[in-house]
């Protein structure tokens, strides 16, 4: 099961930009999130939106993911870009699949920081 989660991770990894890099070993698994603002809004406030976004992104596709389809994620302490999906070992591959779907469904429709900071906001 680890070995199809990760293969499938990094699947939506070559279709959302928003991915930098997934890896893990087993069912450990750490998804890392690129710096996701630039541009004329970060150079205008002199770095300190792209400091923002790169330490809150993970949290927010994590907060999305469990506003919106129950998914439990946590983001690591030590770098807060990266998110960590730790199903038990006993997981099934529908359970994987409804993961994968719903990390689909906040990836693209969260094409921004700044959408998915609003998403984060707004409750249901």
């Amino acid at each position: 099961m680890g070995q199809y989660f990760l293969d499938s991770l990094r699947t939506l990894k070559g279709k959302h930009n928003a991915v930098q890099e997934v890896r893990g070993k087993g069912l450990l698994i750490g998804m890392e999130f690129k710096k996701p603002v630039g541009g004329i809004l970060d150079h205008l406030t002199a770095g300190s939106l792209n400091k923002i976004a790169e330490e809150y992104y993970a949290s927010l596709v994590a907060a999305e993911l469990l506003k919106k389809h129950q998914v439990i994620t946590a983001y690591t302490l030590n770098n807060p870009n990266v998110m960590r999906l730790e199903p038990p070992l006993i997981v099934e591959k529908s359970e994987i699949d409804y993961v994968l779907n719903a990390l689909e469904d906040v990836l693209s429709h969260s094409t921004s920081f700044f959408s998915l900071a609003m998403s984060a906001m707004t409750r249901r």
